[in-house]
């Protein structure tokens, strides 16, 4: 039987590689949403990890506050510097409660895609059972590529596979119930000196739940989905390659 104590992740590259990338998926997917990404990543020379958050990949859990999810992923840092960690959605709100966590040691890199930082109660009563009905309920391979044109096959693949693998629908309900209120943007906010944060954006809305702050910078990507990863996986690939290069120059 399977417990949430037990990591899982999907790797790509070589580990001997110095460079390191990880990667963190949002809500209902699973490390393979990053096929594109990693794999683009990997070609550049980077030994790419992506974890399985509690609830998601085969896991299971009862205990979904973002504290706990973030401190589900500690066990990656401790053995590994990474040079740049990416997130989607709701993984990068639990980026963002491990920011305390983060090794000081070295310049890190951190780009959030479409980051789900900030939703009000009513939103969250609105879109609960919705969010949970996808699990319930999974669209095919097919009806995610007419409902997305921009997807690949590869890419409707890995949002099935996700949702697949989401636990239950109760995972979705709990995650949105023990996280109340959802209120993560200011945790940006005590960004460490050596950390960097880039955030792309698809929808213009999230940038108000982005703090100023010297170490944070947002772009804003038209004509994509919250999918970044799936639509524009070549501007995650590029922004994470100039933040790493901008952060490593003297």
């Amino acid at each position: 039987m399977s417990d949430f104590n037990l990591p899982s992740a999907t790797q790509w590259g070589f580990p001997s590689s110095t460079k390191r990338a990880l990667l963190v998926h949002g809500l209902g997917c699973s490390s393979l949403t990053w096929e594109r990404v990693a794999e683009a990543l990997a070609r550049a020379g980077y030994f790419v990890v992506a974890p399985n958050l509690i609830g998601h990949g085969f896991r299971t859990g009862t205990d979904f506050r973002m504290e706990t999810v973030a401190r589900d992923l500690q066990p990656y840092l401790a053995n590994a510097d990474y040079d740049v960690i990416i997130a989607h959605s709701w993984g990068s709100a639990v980026v963002a409660a491990l920011l305390p966590s983060l090794p000081r040691s070295r310049p890190t890199s951190l780009v959030l895609v479409d980051p789900s930082l900030e939703f009000s109660p009513e939103f969250v009563k609105a879109i609960k059972e919705e969010w949970a009905g996808r699990v319930a309920n999974i669209k095919s391979v097919e009806e995610f590529m007419v409902q997305f044109p921009k997807w690949t096959r590869l890419d409707a693949i890995t949002r099935v596979a996700g949702l697949q693998a989401c636990a239950s629908p109760d995972v979705i309900r709990e995650i949105l119930t023990q996280n109340d209120p959802w209120a993560f943007g200011h945790l940006l906010s005590d960004c460490p000196s050596n950390i960097t944060i880039t955030v792309l954006i698809a929808n213009p809305e999230v940038e108000k739940h982005i703090p100023k702050h010297p170490q944070i910078t947002c772009s804003i990507i038209p004509g994509v989905t919250h999918w970044v990863q799936y639509e524009a996986p070549e501007r995650i690939v590029d922004a994470a390659l100039q933040s790493v290069g901008g952060s490593q120059r003297p």
